[in-house]
């Protein structure tokens, strides 16, 4: 799989590249409504659509695909990437057998989703953010922030209803942060990301104390 380099992908979204990802979820939307056949998305296209992969870039397309209603993509791209907070920590930049996943179609109408979304999340990347807080890419720091994509690739893995959605939004802040070195997106993927932890915690024990009660009402 080939890897472009973060800087030169970064000074690429302009115009011209959010159109491209706006034009192909209308071309699809638009054989979907017409009744015509209309083709699945893998995760090779979606990543040759931004012109090549970086290690932000598939950050970004493995955590949005989580979101995705697709039996096993969320346990399956979870697992992937866990890998890639391994290869982050090893400074390898590659994702070898990546391809293999590509079995798993986006359906039609989620594929035209989760282009338009793509292609809003780089909007918003090229109005609003910029290389600030340089301080928290310091390489003393890259192990923690592979343990945090770690975790919240865990959650993701967790058969929890709805509960792959704050951990995955986390992960494309810090994916949008690591493309576009701005260092305030990194931190609020933490505080999502701690804010879902901390619900799924809280929920956790409501389950808990709910199955209590009722198997003590049972036996008495």
């Amino acid at each position: 799989m080939h890897f472009s380099s973060s800087a030169r992908l970064r000074g690429v979204i302009d115009s011209a590249f959010i159109r491209r990802f706006v034009r192909e979820a209308r071309r699809r939307r638009s054989d979907l409504e017409r009744g015509r056949p209309a083709d699945s998305l893998t995760l090779q296209q979606l990543l040759d659509l931004h012109g090549g992969a970086t290690m932000p870039v598939l950050l970004i397309v493995l955590a949005l695909v989580t979101t995705i209603p697709v039996a096993g993509a969320g346990m399956l791209f979870s697992l992937a990437i866990m890998v890639w907070a391994w290869r982050w920590l090893r400074r390898r930049e590659t994702l070898q057998g990546l391809e293999r996943l590509d079995f798993i179609q986006i359906a039609p109408r989620a594929a035209s989703r989760c282009l338009r979304w793509l292609a809003w999340m780089y909007l918003f990347a090229r109005r609003w953010l910029r290389p600030r807080w340089a301080p928290l890419f310091a390489s003393r720091l890259r192990g923690f922030w592979s343990l945090w994509v770690a975790l919240m690739a865990l959650i993701i893995f967790l058969p929890i209803p709805f509960g792959n959605l704050f951990p995955a939004v986390s992960l494309l802040m810090l994916g949008l942060g690591l493309l576009t070195r701005d260092g305030l997106m990194l931190v609020f993927s933490l505080l999502l990301g701690l804010a879902g932890l901390t619900a799924l915690i809280l929920a956790g024990g409501w389950i808990w104390h709910w199955v209590v009660d009722f198997w003590l009402s049972v036996v008495r």
